[in-house]
């Protein structure tokens, strides 16, 4: 199972912002002005979380809470390997 704050801290590493400044409700907009940053941040999630993400998926992320629930939520299980 994936730990949402491991996610957290990943995504802060990433970004380069303090996790202070990743609140749940913190819009991705806000905190990321280059939208091509955001595709390689779900692309990093997906790799380091094991985890399957498609566009569908991602189409109403909005918040740092929404890209996170997807990443636990879309762990690639052994079965589905």
């Amino acid at each position: 199972m994936i730990d949402p704050q491991a996610v957290k801290a990943k995504m802060g590493a990433f970004l380069k912002i303090p996790l202070e400044r990743l609140q749940d409700n913190a819009t991705l907009s806000d905190l990321v002005h280059d939208s091509f940053l955001l595709v390689q941040l779900a692309i990093e999630l997906q790799e380091e979380f094991n985890a399957r993400l498609v566009q569908e998926d991602l189409k109403d992320v909005r918040t740092v809470h929404d890209l996170i629930h997807q990443v636990v939520t879309h762990e690639i299980s052994a079965d589905d390997e």
